[in-house]
């Protein structure tokens, strides 16, 4: 069974997934966050806590703070705002429970005026997706994002298209054993995301799946 779990809905083991650069921006929210090189961030589990912690998503090997959750108690399904290091919303969203998917919008900054993501997720016994549907500000492309995997393992890939049709895994979520008793919180796990993608995307996709998950 545990072997069977190393294995993904695309294809292929877990840990020989390498990512690819982007040929092309990937981006959702702004610009800036599209970086020209891979980076590997640090999330916890229930970001949103109930404890009214603040929290900061950093960089795993340097320390440097993208994002923060500035403390504050959360209700499942209220609003959930995503800031930089400065303090400036970046986007939002808002669970709608809808049958047995959860479907809801992403918005830029702390307001509900422009719509930027559309997004679904959904869990089976072992398995977790969340796709996510936007248009490219950078380019004006449609996107189609695909997260799957083992959500409670934090054994996942996000995809740019669908896996089964040559999908690019362009992130990895994952809680490496060797490093979670010192690098990690005990609910801590990382994110490791390609060049050329949109970093607060990657973020969002990631919160949005776990608020999902304490549903």
């Amino acid at each position: 069974m545990f072997k069977a779990l190393n294995k993904l809905v695309g294809g292929g083991d877990f840990n020989e997934i390498q990512l690819q650069p982007s040929a092309e921006p990937i981006c959702a929210t702004e610009p800036r966050f599209c970086l020209p090189n891979s980076v590997t961030l640090r999330l916890r589990e229930k970001f949103f806590s109930l404890s009214g912690d603040d929290f900061k998503i950093s960089c795993a090997t340097t320390g440097t703070p993208y994002f923060q959750c500035q403390g504050k108690l959360f209700s499942l399904r209220e609003k959930k705002v995503i800031r930089d290091n400065a303090g400036v919303p970046v986007a939002n969203f808002k669970e709608q429970l809808i049958s047995f998917t959860d479907k809801f919008n992403v918005y830029a900054g702390d307001s509900s005026d422009k719509n930027i993501c559309k997004c679904s997720a959904s869990f089976t016994f072992v398995r977790a997706k969340l796709t996510s549907v936007f248009e490219d500000v950078m380019t004006g492309k449609s996107r189609r994002l695909i997260l799957k995997g083992d959500w409670r393992d934090k054994r996942c890939v996000i995809y740019w298209g669908e896996p089964k049709q040559g999908g690019v895994p362009i992130a990895k979520i994952f809680r490496p054993l060797s490093v979670r008793s010192h690098l990690l919180e005990t609910d801590g796990y990382l994110l490791e995301i390609a060049p050329g993608v949109d970093i607060a995307l990657m973020v969002i996709m990631c919160i949005a799946l776990d608020e999902h998950a304490r549903d």
